[in-house]
């Protein structure tokens, strides 16, 4: 059995100190913050926590009050101890997944009815009757997506129906414009290291392709992407949780995963992370790139949300840039920022891996489509102007969803995204699992926490997709005020009665 990881003391009572302000029994407090950080991730599943004694220390508290803690954690069925191996965190309800992708259950966070964006008209309004779906981060076309969809001529259709049309690397102007884009960004690229794809979920399933074996093992960002998790599991790699914060992936647990599981593959989400927002910073991405050269390990650093940027603040380097003596292989997508049914993307792998990565595309499908990649070159031909369309659309709609959650669900947290699609918000009680089908039956959908997770973890967090018009978002969030105030004190009534 794999050593688990190890909490210090200092990191722990960082996380767990803003909690003991609060009212109450301090031991409560503790163990209260406690269950929030294992449900947003902080503290993944099995972590060894730090003795009582440490901990204390580091809080400054009695070592009595982390000992009743840690007691009421374990009756509560969220720690377990074991002589001379510690006290560890566990779910409380002992579930675990098998690690078998659920290609039903993924679907479902992509598909609902038919993809249509309801547009009514001016004062209109058929909201009532409809199912509001808040949990698939995709957009709509903008005005300048379908004038440019719709703008090929015979004489640009004729330049690809002259060739045979298998390109298994791409077609080479759109791969030439990609090469340019990385190296505007500090990553030196020409055309031979980028390979284009029918989306970036083949990107990814081509690099695992080229690296995996049975049974290797896979450190993920939790949560995440949960297309990714999907391909790993699909090549039996075993999948292990690195948990995220506020500034992105935490690269001082990774340290230690590297030394314990020894993976052959690390993906991350660096700019925007799906779900939560974050952007990793430039010293967190160098560290990664190092750690990753050292110790021999693959990286997949998915940009594919980089584009949508609302904010315009300066955006760190990619991972590849910074630590060039790093196997880093760096994927891009058309879906985030034109739109999803183009289904193209692309990869840029290192000089090395450039010929294999042609190999394992040729034998995958021969090529993605030449038409898409023709229409996905005018598309970045004007990209600067599509942004400008998403940030005039998404920026009001991401400040008014952060407003309406601030009315109606001020218990929860979040935090503002500067870019992407979603707010990943945290309750201060309760299960995620369980409000998200109390909502479906409210007539709104969300994502609950587990399904973008590699252990089941961040089991009190939520994605709510703010690509939606404003009459959309504000009856969502109507419906899932109401949802949560019809969970809440049932809860609430609940745990009085254990009380009893």
């Amino acid at each position: 059995m794999d050593e688990p990881i190890r909490e210090s003391g200092s990191h722990l009572a960082e996380l767990l100190a803003p909690t003991l302000a609060g009212d109450g029994p301090l031991y409560r407090l503790l163990s209260d913050g406690l269950k929030r950080a294992v449900d947003r991730g902080e503290v993944p599943l099995g972590t060894v926590l730090p003795p009582e004694r440490s901990l204390a220390r580091s809080l400054s508290v009695s070592r009595a009050t982390v000992v009743s803690a840690y007691d009421r954690l374990k009756t509560e069925g969220w720690l377990e101890s074991r002589q001379g191996s510690g006290t560890w965190v566990r779910l409380p309800t002992e579930t675990r997944s098998d690690d078998r992708v659920d290609a039903v259950a993924t679907g479902r966070l992509f598909l609902s009815e038919d993809g249509l964006e309801q547009r009514s008209g001016p004062g209109e309004s058929h909201l009532d009757d409809e199912a509001i779906d808040l949990s698939v981060a995709a957009v709509a076309s903008t005005p300048s997506v379908d004038h440019l969809l719709a703008s090929l001529d015979v004489d640009a259709v004729r330049s690809l129906t002259e060739h045979h049309g298998y390109l298994p690397h791409g077609l080479r102007a759109l791969r030439q414009m990609v090469a340019q884009r990385f190296t505007d960004s500090g990553l030196s690229t020409g055309e031979d290291h980028v390979i284009v794809t029918t989306g970036a979920h083949q990107a990814i399933s081509l690099v695992a392709r080229q690296v995996l074996e049975p049974g290797d093992t896979v450190v993920v960002e939790s949560p995440t992407f949960p297309g990714a998790l999907d391909v790993f599991r699909r090549f039996d790699a075993r999948v292990v949780p690195l948990p995220v914060d506020e500034h992105g992936a935490r690269v001082d647990v990774l340290q230690e995963l590297l030394d314990r599981v020894e993976p052959r593959l690390i993906y991350v989400t660096p700019t925007f992370h799906n779900p939560t927002g974050a952007v990793m910073s430039h010293e967190r991405r160098r560290e990664l790139g190092r750690l990753a050269a050292e110790t021999d390990t693959v990286v997949i650093e998915d940009l594919a949300m980089a584009d949508v940027d609302l904010d315009g603040t300066p955006l760190p380097p990619p991972i590849a840039a910074l630590t060039p003596e790093a196997s880093v292989h760096t994927i891009g997508s058309t879906s985030k920022l034109f739109w999803a049914g183009l289904r193209i993307g692309w990869i840029r792998s290192p000089d090395d891996w450039a010929v294999r990565m042609l190999a394992t595309k040729t034998v995958a499908d021969l090529g993605t489509p030449l038409v898409s990649q023709l229409l996905a070159v005018r598309l970045l031909e004007h990209r600067e102007q599509v942004q400008a369309e998403r940030r005039a659309e998404l920026v009001p709609r991401r400040d008014l969803l952060c407003d309406l959650l601030t009315r109606h669900l001020g218990n929860w947290t979040w935090q503002k995204p500067p870019g992407g699609l979603s707010v990943w918000a945290t309750l201060p009680h309760g299960n995620a699992d369980e409000l998200a089908e109390i909502a479906q039956r409210h007539g709104v959908t969300v994502v609950p926490g587990p399904a973008l997770s590699v252990d089941q973890g961040n089991r009190r967090s939520l994605r709510i997709v703010f690509a939606r018009p404003e009459p959309m978002l504000a009856e969502g969030v109507r419906r899932l005020a109401a949802a949560w105030g019809s969970y809440a004190p049932s809860r609430e009534r609940s745990a009085a009665r254990l009380l009893v």
